[in-house]
Order: structure tokens, then C-alpha cells, then sequence
């Protein structure tokens, strides 16, 4: 036994080499995981619907087939509908939240034509309509714990604005059919931008899950102008398609709505 013990050293403290860095492996994945759910665990979960009015920047925009021919000013109308989101709070003071913003229906109403230099006022005149849609992703810091029954927070992120349903008004085509221009349509594209929102949620009591929000939130939204329309007056007559890019949409809106965190 005494000639076996050298043998019997070296494989423990061979054994003892290879198992203390597993066991650390283990071990530093059994702590990762249990750190992970307890992560998880601690999150908050913040579902809100309400309402939301949506209130178009107009102010830079025009309406144009040529840039000679003739060139319309307008205002676009606001709009209310609905909203619906979801914010996690994994960390102290910080979360992320998904937007959804239904679709607004928004007229144009027309308020002067320029025929070359020449300028006409028409005031409120229906231009026509479109529809938009709204889907917004926030990272949102939260200045004070979570269990303030007031919990006002800033966010700042990404949008995508979904325009459809353009259409012009029956009026607005028949004035410019007797203007020999016939077959007019109009469309505008999707929008990528950044959004930003000021909001606080209002719990009903300390141990209450319910809650009221109310947000302000503006939304960067340029979108490209394209109308097509056949010159009656042309022999033969000839198909025209004008696009005006950036134009400026972006809107301000006020949500409202109520609330339940889990």
C-alpha cells in the first residue's frame, strides 16, 4: 500500500484539477440562471388602452401637379381614435414599451391655388382624405420606485407610419376634369422615424394594480407626395406622374386612457 500512495496523490490531485474548474462552471451557470429569473421575476408589466388625438403638422405642406401649373395649399384636419401598448420595467427605472396607434382619418382641405403667379382663395375647400396608422417602440426612464402611486416617465424611440386609403373628393375631380386633367389619383408612402413622449401613470392606491395615464407624445413623420393624372388637352392625350418628397407630416398626440400592471 505504501508503494501505491505516490499513485494515489497524483490522480487526486489530477481529479481535484479537472473538477474545481467544472464545479466553477456549474456553479457561475446555476447563479446566471437563478439571476436571470430572478430578473424576470422582478420585472413589472404595464398594459394600457385609451384614446388618442392626433393633430397633423401642416404648416409646411403643399399639394402640386407641376411645379408651373398649379400648386394648392392646405390644411389637414386632426383626427381621434384609439391605443393600445405594453411596457416591462426589468430594472429599477428603466422599461421598454410597444405603441400601437389605430387608424385616424384625415381630410384636406384646400385653401389656395396658384395657376403660375397667380394666387385664388378658395378657403376650406375638400380636397379629399387619407388614412394613417401608428406603431411606436420606447425606451422609457422612470424617475422615481416603482411603488409611487404617481410615476411620470420620458421615453424616446422608433415609428412607422402606415398611410392608405388616399382618395380624392368627387368635387375636386370634377373641377379639375373640366380642366381637361382626368384619371388623377394621389398616394403617399410608409414613414420611418423617431418619436419621443412625456406621459405619467396614476395608480387608484399603493397596492392598487390599476391605473389612468396621460401622454403627450410627437411623432417625426416625412412622407413622399405622388399624384398621377392624364393632360386631356394633349394630343394624344399624355399620363403624368409628379412625386414631391419630405413632406412633413409629423403630429402631436394626447393620449388618454387606463391601465393595469402585473
Amino acid at each position: 500500500m505504501l508503494f501505491n500512495l505516490p499513485n494515489t496523490m497524483e490522480f487526486s490531485m489530477k481529479m481535484t484539477r479537472v473538477l474545481t474548474p467544472l464545479a466553477i462552471a456549474v456553479a457561475a451557470m446555476v447563479s446566471a440562471q437563478q439571476a436571470s429569473a430572478d430578473w424576470l421575476s422582478d420585472g413589472d408589466f404595464v398594459v394600457r388602452v385609451g384614446a388618442s388625438w392626433i393633430d397633423p403638422d401642416d404648416s409646411h405642406n403643399d399639394l402640386r401637379f407641376t411645379e408651373d401649373f398649379i400648386h394648392e395649399d392646405f390644411d389637414i384636419d386632426a383626427d381621434t381614435t384609439w391605443n393600445i401598448s405594453a411596457a416591462w420595467l426589468p430594472v429599477e427605472h428603466w422599461g421598454v414599451e410597444l405603441m400601437y396607434i389605430g387608424s385616424t382619418n384625415h381630410d384636406l382641405d384646400l385653401e389656395r391655388i396658384r395657376y403660375d403667379d397667380v394666387y385664388v382663395d378658395v378657403g376650406d375647400y375638400d380636397v379629399g382624405d387619407f388614412d394613417a396608422s401608428y406603431a411606436n417602440a420606447y425606451l422609457n426612464w422612470y424617475p422615481l420606485s416603482r411603488d409611487c402611486m404617481v410615476q411620470p416617465y420620458v421615453g424616446i424611440g422608433v415609428n412607422y407610419t402606415d398611410f392608405s386609403d388616399e382618395s380624392f373628393s368627387r368635387r375636386f375631380r370634377d373641377d379639375l376634369n373640366s380642366l381637361d386633367l382626368i384619371d388623377i389619383d394621389y398616394g403617399l408612402s410608409h414613414s420611418w422615424g423617431f418619436t419621443g413622449q412625456i406621459g405619467v401613470d396614476f395608480k387608484f392606491g399603493r397596492e392598487s394594480a390599476f391605473l389612468v395615464n396621460a401622454a403627450v407624445l410627437y411623432i417625426d413623420a416625412d412622407t413622399d407626395y405622388r399624384v398621377s393624372y392624364t393632360d386631356n388637352l394633349l394630343l394624344p392625350p399624355a399620363r403624368f406622374t409628379n412625386e414631391i418628397t419630405d413632406v412633413d407630416y409629423s403630429p402631436w398626440v394626447f393620449n388618454l386612457g387606463v391601465g393595469y400592471s402585473f
